[in-house]
């Protein structure tokens, strides 16, 4: 049996005879070039699937994010920046040097900017997203 493939506007989805268990009355057959345009591929950025005027796949504008939407994405780059703060405190063993005494001097202070600077993006009030002012973190100095 020939491969043939659909494309449904109601639903928004493809449909592939002899696979699809039950293809919409309302699909439209398309041709496999067309399917391969857009099944199974990244979404363009600030796009989406949808249809156009008439009945085969485009892709739209996307909506923009919502405000919820909005504070979960700025939640997850906190986590990100308190993650890589973390890495980078981890890499210098200060944790555990300061643990048993042996952080002195330069690495105190730096020890101390970084932990500063973890308080300060946990203070971030992400309800304010995408209008976030982030705490710049501590130089990065060589050893």
């Amino acid at each position: 049996m020939k491969t043939r493939y659909f494309y449904d506007a109601v639903d928004n989805g493809f449909y592939i005879e002899p696979e699809s268990r039950f293809i919409p009355e309302s699909a439209i057959e398309i041709s496999v070039n067309l399917y391969n345009q857009f099944a199974g591929i990244a979404w363009p950025e600030g796009k989406m699937l949808g249809a156009d005027s008439t009945g085969l796949p485009a892709w739209v504008d996307a909506p923009p994010p919502t405000h919820e939407e909005l504070i979960e994405i700025t939640q997850s780059e906190r986590q990100l920046l308190i993650n890589q703060a973390n890495e980078y405190m981890n890499s210098k063993q200060w944790p555990g040097k300061a643990a048993i005494g042996r952080l002195k001097g330069d690495e105190l202070a730096q020890y101390n900017l970084w932990l500063d600077y973890l308080d300060a993006l946990e203070l971030v009030d992400t309800s304010g997203a995408p209008d976030i002012e982030w705490p710049t973190p501590p130089a990065v100095q060589a050893r």
